[in-house]
């Protein structure tokens, strides 16, 4: 559905008719980087959109204060014809993510993130002696920062317990959730582990009671571990991902 209302927008352009992105959903667990990804294909297609949402679900969603300044923001910068024609290319990639950040000159700082590319680990035969988890090189091209990723569990049946992240052998990350084949764990600054459905719906979240270990500028070298459950056990596929230095946008 996405891709066909991106498709969309050429086509409406074309025709002179105004551009609109859709509905979307603010709901209970509705987080601000769900909310920046939609308002950076609005920014680029110049497009509007609808949000629906309801009383109780902004009573219960913590990200509420968060999401609203975020449409307020992106919203205020897209009609006033801040961003250039190579930002506007480039918030119309539904691959690429970015967050908007008001500053007291009357602008804005817009930070890209950078994805790594995938890293996949299965359970397998070892030989005797040799560590069942996997080692990765991952390259941060921007400065140093917390950890974050979004690891997806791939098959037709079984889970992961307990994912372990272990940096330069100097700080672990173990995030105390399941997640079954076909779900999607995310863990972004705020130090929330959320799981997704196979339809991007939100079935979890759990803050972390520790730290997010740093990743420094470079390559760090780092060592994943999981339980895997079930006569099948799925494969992991994970990508990380940094923010990058802002370009300031004013009217």
């Amino acid at each position: 559905m996405q891709e066909y209302r991106i498709n969309n927008q050429a086509f409406c352009e074309r025709n002179f008719i105004p551009k609109m992105l859709g509905w979307y959903l603010l709901t209970p667990t509705t987080c601000l980087s769900d909310m920046e990804w939609m308002l950076a294909r609005a920014a680029g297609f110049d497009a509007g959109f609808a949000l629906a949402t309801s009383p109780n679900a902004l009573r219960k969603n913590p990200e509420t204060g968060k999401a609203l300044d975020a449409i307020r923001e992106w919203e205020t910068a897209r009609r006033s014809g801040v961003f250039t024609s190579t930002q506007r290319e480039q918030l119309k990639n539904p691959k690429r993510e970015f967050h908007l950040e008001r500053v007291a000159d009357g602008g804005w700082d817009l930070f890209p993130f950078h994805d790594s590319p995938e890293f996949a680990h299965e359970q397998l035969t070892r030989q005797p002696g040799e560590p069942p988890l996997a080692q990765w090189n991952i390259a941060n091209p921007d400065h140093p920062q917390e950890l974050q990723f979004k690891l997806r569990v791939l098959g037709s049946s079984g889970s992961i317990v307990n994912p372990t992240f272990e940096i330069d052998r100097a700080a672990t990350l173990q995030v105390p959730v399941e997640v079954k084949a076909g779900q999607t764990l995310l863990v972004e600054r705020d130090a929330i582990a959320r799981v997704y459905d196979a339809r991007g719906t939100q079935v979890k979240s759990v803050p972390l009671t520790t730290k997010l270990p740093l990743v420094q500028s470079g390559t760090n070298h780092l060592q994943f571990d999981c339980e895997f459950q079930g006569d099948t056990p799925p494969k992991v596929v994970v990508i990380f991902k940094t923010v990058g230095q802002p370009s300031r946008v004013r009217r």
